[in-house]
């Protein structure tokens, strides 16, 4: 187990210290560019030429393989299961591409489209119209009706709520990055 910072550049000092102790596998839960820079980095260090290189879903972009470019070839990444969310899903996906002619850009779209869709659920319970139209929403009111949240119909699936305001309904898989995901992603007009 070591640490980086998140403006670290240089990970061939770390890597080396992890290389002493023969892993099978590296995992690191970065985000997309040390990411990058540690899958590009651990290809050079010796000692890691038989470790499995796995990223969490941060890294899970087309702008993470954009950067690690062809070192990221057979590496793992876990993140949410896409082909477990619920019906509507690939409508919104549709949608997403007609309006913005582009893909979702992080793997956590789904989750945010049903987050922000429980929030503004509360709101309609809980937003109260003042005398001048003004619209007015109680802070606990909010967090109670959030919390009150059953079986929400989201994109991620049926999601209900705690009193804590944790609504998912995690489904994780692990992908393994192919030669194709690389070149897809390194050629803009692709779809990955």
């Amino acid at each position: 187990k070591e640490a980086i910072a998140p403006t670290d550049k240089e990970f061939k000092p770390v890597l080396t210290k992890i290389a002493a102790a023969k892993p099978d596998l590296i995992y690191y839960p970065v985000f997309i560019g040390a990411g990058s820079l540690i899958t590009r980095q651990a290809k050079e260090v010796p000692g890691l030429e038989k470790a499995v290189l796995m990223a969490a879903d941060r890294t899970f972009s087309p702008d993470f393989l954009k950067g690690a470019g062809t070192a990221a070839v057979g590496m793992y990444q876990s993140s949410p299961d896409l082909s477990a969310f619920a019906g509507g899903y690939q409508t919104f996906l549709a949608n997403h591409q007609k309006k913005y002619n582009e893909k979702p850009l992080s793997i956590f779209h789904a989750h945010a489209y049903d987050g922000a869709g429980i929030i503004f659920a509360a709101i309609e319970k809980v937003a109260v119209k003042g005398p001048d139209g003004s619209l007015y929403i109680g802070r606990q009111a909010l967090r109670d009706a959030v919390a009150a949240t059953k079986d929400y119909d989201g994109l991620t699936g049926k999601l209900t709520c705690d009193k804590n305001g944790d609504c998912a309904n995690p489904v994780i898989a692990v992908y393994q990055i192919t030669a194709d995901n690389v070149s897809k992603a390194l050629t803009p007009d692709k779809p990955i």
